[in-house]
């Protein structure tokens, strides 16, 4: 899910680079933000010749990478995956505030069960509405393509 994107050390290179647009923007931005700031710190020790920091890199990827698959599962209404998804969030907090103390941190009770059932209803939520938008475009278009089907065979009737 997660695509490879650690290149040679060459240069500074953003965050969102080195964990993924397409992750980066999916993955709850409390957990995201911190995450691809470890990413950007570590990758730039790698740069200067940290091999630990380089190993640290993968690892930072691999939880992101793991907590997106998680976090997708959770909204499809799996449970369990929630419960993975909040443990590894906390999990990059703690590590967050360990290696960035002086860091803004996000509140760890955004993550209690009550708040990530709550977030969960509210993606449920917006499934249904969008679906239900959907299912009334699909509708409309039914009711636009019968009429002009109608007058098509009218025609031919003449």
């Amino acid at each position: 899910m997660l695509m490879r994107l650690w290149a040679a050390p060459a240069g500074v290179f953003g965050a969102a680079l080195l964990f993924g647009t397409a992750t980066a923007q999916n993955l709850d931005p409390r957990v995201a933000g911190p995450l691809m700031q470890m990413i950007q710190g570590a990758g730039l020790q790698c740069q200067a010749g940290n091999p630990q920091a380089c190993g640290a890199v993968q690892q930072f990827q691999n939880m992101g990478s793991q907590l997106m698959q998680a976090q997708n599962a959770c909204q499809q209404g799996h449970m369990q995956a929630c419960q993975v998804f909040n443990a590894g969030a906390q999990q990059v907090l703690a590590l967050y505030q360990q290696q960035m103390p002086q860091a803004p941190m996000a509140p760890a009770q955004g993550y209690s069960t009550n708040q990530m059932t709550q977030d969960h209803n509210q993606r449920m939520q917006q499934q249904r509405m969008q679906a239900q938008q959907f299912q009334n475009q699909q509708a409309q278009q039914r009711a636009i393509n019968d009429a002009a089907h109608q007058r098509f065979m009218e025609q031919l009737r003449r």
